[in-house]
């Protein structure tokens, strides 16, 4: 079948040049030997999981455009002077609070114009030095957290998308906390394209966890908090990740993977 080939070579791939952020099962035991094992049955390797580490220290590995900027997320930092809530003056909108609206806008905006293409001009190994400014600041701020995903890829693989299942519980607008179902423009919408891959995909989740899209909400409530209270939408999701987006729990999230109903 075409997609097992395929899914063969890009476990491969990532063996040989694996993604910074990103530890899959496979890596936990036999590590290189297992990720390239060409001989692993179709059920494993249509069926991917693996922890993304949200840590800003990675900031500096891709454009903020392919890959956000952690050190602008509640997840891993949630500045001091941040308020519990704001008003809808303009001057609530600045400093801390300017940062994380211009981080919704930004990804509102480049949602609805997202293509393959987008994330295919970063498909390197994630080795780049990244050329905008805002991915390098800050980039030794703030703590890292850490999410868990499952990818289960058609037989029609790469022309359709895998299904991505969040594993655990994560507070995000485009995420269903009861299922784990995930929005995205690219990698569950019309921005899909047969170029993508599973390197692709990493990098678009990263900037997915970083640039939440209120516009298009799988959880209302959050994405109204966000838009409305962005200082409070901040502080419970910063707590949120300080109890649930621990290395412990994801890496348990894992090794379980997406449970049966």
């Amino acid at each position: 079948m075409a997609s097992t080939k395929r899914l063969l070579k890009e476990r491969a791939s990532i063996a040989r040049d694996p993604i910074p952020y990103v530890t899959f099962h496979d890596d936990d035991d036999d590590g290189d030997e297992r990720m390239s094992d060409s001989s692993s049955s179709s059920t494993d390797i249509n069926r991917w999981r693996f922890v993304l580490a949200l840590d800003p220290n990675h900031d500096v590995l891709g454009d903020a455009v392919e890959i956000g900027v952690a050190a602008n997320s509640p997840y891993c930092n949630i500045p001091a002077s941040l308020p519990s809530s704001s008003s809808s003056s303009s001057s609530s909108r600045g400093g801390a609070v300017g940062v994380l609206l211009a981080s919704v806008t930004r990804a509102t905006k480049v949602s609805r114009k997202s293509t393959s293409s987008e994330v295919a001009a970063g498909g390197g190994g994630g080795g780049g030095q990244s050329s905008s400014s805002s991915s390098s600041s800050s980039s030794s701020e703030g703590r890292s957290a850490y999410f868990a995903f499952q990818l289960d890829f058609p037989p029609n693989y790469p022309f359709k998308p895998p299904v991505i299942t969040v594993l655990g519980p994560t507070y995000h607008p485009n995420i269903k906390q009861t299922t784990g179902e995930m929005c995205d423009s690219v990698l569950t919408g019309e921005g899909w394209g047969p170029t993508l891959n599973v390197r692709k995909i990493c990098m678009r989740l990263r900037k997915f966890l970083c640039e939440p899209d209120p516009d298009h909400p799988l959880e209302d409530d959050i994405a109204r908090l966000l838009v409305e209270q962005p200082g409070e939408y901040a502080k419970i999701a910063h707590k949120h990740a300080l109890e649930n987006a621990t290395m412990a729990k994801a890496m348990d999230a894992m090794a379980r993977g997406k449970q049966a109903k």
